[in-house]
């Protein structure tokens, strides 16, 4: 952790963050290695009932996120101002509205189970009122992870996330090797929550005083606004196109599907291993009145290289590892997963820099992104025949995406203060005026 009054050095940064990014990815290692096993031993229809589990749960993710971040912006803040229990009485508050929001979507997922089965075609109901019990236990934990990210206690945050990976993977393959199917693979999703909540119970050293004041729960709300509209767009583009496959196409189909978006969405998820490290740091130069501009370029600089990496690797061996790894029935897309790698990588350069324009309070570029994703979501719509044809649909609108992202980026530059910026009218606090500076990627 910063010493009070200063920001984390680059040092702390760089060792933070391989750390963090070393775990992350052997957390999704770990997960995907659980993804070969189910596409090994389920149908592909059996398969696409697991993935679909998972997309639910990554849709829930944008609640998950947002209190992570809220957590982490004002763990930081705070905590380079020495003030441990205000840290305490926020995150106390943000989990008890944690757990009301987890327990609502659990209900909502348990009550509408057998329709939802019914809507996507799926052979049980179970493994929605399984994952639905679940639910609270995911959103608590998100806020436990905020504070240790705040606190830039990125050793055990890096702990969290290799937890939660053993308990899904080492029960996953349990279950359904036992033969419990699709229903043991989502009950191994929902015991990984638990056991996060509980290690991130015991990671944290915060001790609740009160309850926080009018000031603080107001910056709290302000902040979820535009974090909110930046999820909803991820969540949209990320995983819209796995509910139309899962909607539209034949089962067989839809789970090949499943597995060209879960390999070619990993350019996105490990995207997060850098703005997982930067944020809080960003949130803490904010506060001092320094520059971030450079964590943007750099972030993007190895989102970028990432990206070029993913997809010549997709074009040349993909078809032929997926092929080996799943079965015979996935052998033949190294063209389509190349494809929709470039299209991941595209969208996730886009992400940094609407992440970036978010920390200075501007919400144009967020606009945007949700702009984007109905485009994606439309064009979807009507290119829902077969599996090329989806992702035709998601290089377009990410391309276009990105061209106007740039374009509003390069307009911002010329214009100081944006006239789309969060007005200090209504942010009175002076820090709010950073509001999403943790963003920054």
């Amino acid at each position: 952790m910063a010493a009070q009054g200063s920001t984390a050095d680059g040092k702390q940064l760089a060792t933070g963050g391989a750390i963090l990014g070393v775990a992350m990815i052997g957390a999704n290692g770990g997960n995907y290695l659980l993804n070969v096993f189910l596409g090994r031993w389920l149908t592909p229809a059996e398969f696409a009932d697991a993935n679909l589990m998972v997309t639910i749960m990554l849709l829930v993710t944008a609640i998950a996120i947002s209190l992570q971040l809220i957590a982490a912006r004002f763990t930081g803040i705070h905590a380079i101002n020495g003030n441990d229990a205000e840290i305490g009485s926020l995150a106390n508050w943000l989990e008890r509205r944690a757990m009301v929001v987890g327990g609502s979507v659990g209900v909502l997922l348990i009550a509408g189970a057998a329709q939802l089965s019914e809507f996507f075609n799926s052979a049980s109901a179970w493994p929605f009122v399984i994952l639905g019990a679940g639910m609270p236990f995911y959103l608590i934990q998100a806020v436990g992870r905020g504070v240790l990210q705040g606190r830039l206690r990125f050793g055990s945050l890096a702990a969290t996330f290799v937890v939660e990976m053993l308990t899904r993977v080492i029960l996953g393959i349990a279950l359904v090797a036992a033969g419990l199917g699709v229903a043991g693979a989502t009950f191994a999703l929902t015991a990984s929550f638990i056991a996060t909540w509980l290690h991130v119970r015991l990671l944290q050293n915060e001790t609740s005083v009160g309850t926080p004041g009018s000031d603080a729960i107001r910056e709290l709300v302000v902040y979820a606004a535009p974090v909110g509209v930046l999820l909803l767009g991820q969540i949209i583009i990320n995983n819209g196109d796995v509910l139309i496959a899962k909607r539209f196409l034949e089962p067989e189909t839809a789970g090949v599907y499943a597995a060209i978006a879960l390999v070619g969405r990993a350019v996105f998820f490990l995207s997060w291993s850098v703005a997982t490290t930067l944020f809080p740091a960003a949130a803490q130069r904010a506060e001092v009145g320094e520059d971030s501009d450079g964590l943007l370029l750099g972030g993007c600089a190895i989102v970028g290289l990432m990206g070029v990496g993913f997809v010549a690797g997709a074009r040349l061996l993909g078809g032929t590892v997926l092929g080996k790894v799943f079965g015979p029935e996935y052998a033949d897309v190294s063209g389509p997963l190349a494809w929709y790698a470039l299209a991941t990588s595209l969208f996730a350069i886009a992400n940094l820099i609407v992440s970036h324009h978010l920390s200075t309070g501007r919400m144009r570029e967020a606009l945007v992104l949700i702009a984007g994703g109905v485009l994606q979501t439309s064009l979807l719509l009507l290119g829902r025949g077969s599996i090329d044809e989806l992702i035709r649909a998601q290089v377009v609108a990410m391309t276009l995406l990105l061209a106007a992202v740039v374009a509003s980026h390069l307009l911002s530059s010329t214009r100081k203060p944006a006239a789309d910026s969060i007005s200090p009218t209504t942010v009175p606090d002076p820090t709010e005026t950073h509001v999403i500076k943790e963003l920054t990627s």
